[in-house]
């Protein structure tokens, strides 16, 4: 890995463990083993390397979830494999993904003026105005209201995953997938 890569790997885990406010130069030079010189060379200033961050992040997410969709699967099948995915991805790549919800929903940062759309969100809106359209979801909430909804849901199992409370294995993915269906049915 090289310089770029081990400052952008350090800001994430910096912001992982306490936000985007916690990521300071300093500990970001220390965490990196790197001083300031290194640092301009690669990015403009602190928010350029933020949004290295957010475009690194959300391009792991766009890989391992919006590539491994099938458009012409029926559409049940492709919320359960989408939730599936979101699921398993979290195991995978906690950092990245917690890092585009807490950034692009500003549930870390209450004052940030992000509000991005992410791989996951578009692909269950997406899906979820399929379902509507073919009469599976009787609805009238906003299938992007509903994306959210869902995206949330994945968001809260991982977070108590952390703290070991539930166990992110295939049937609790299975499982998962059919109660954001559910939830979103009755929305």
């Amino acid at each position: 890995m090289g310089k770029y890569e081990d400052m952008r790997s350090a800001a994430l885990e910096i912001m992982s463990e306490g936000g985007a406010r916690a990521l300071t130069l300093p500990l970001l030079f220390e965490r990196a083993h790197t001083g300031a010189g290194t640092f301009y060379h690669y990015f403009k200033d602190r928010e350029d390397l933020i949004e290295a961050v957010f475009r690194h992040c959300y391009d792991v997410a766009e890989r391992e979830l919006a590539e491994t969709d099938d458009p012409s699967a029926p559409t049940r099948e492709r919320f359960d494999a989408l939730c599936r995915h979101m699921f398993h991805a979290y195991v995978v790549y906690p950092q990245e993904l917690n890092f585009l919800y807490w950034y692009t929903f500003g549930y870390v940062e209450p004052d940030s003026t992000r509000c991005r759309i992410i791989p996951s969100v578009m692909l269950l809106t997406a899906i979820i105005d399929a379902a509507q359209k073919e009469g599976l979801v009787r609805t009238s909430a906003a299938p992007s209201v509903m994306a959210r909804v869902v995206r949330g849901m994945v968001a809260s199992v991982f977070w108590g995953h952390e703290r070991a409370a539930y166990v992110m294995d295939e049937d609790a993915a299975q499982r998962f997938a059919n109660s954001a269906w559910r939830a979103i049915e009755e929305f």
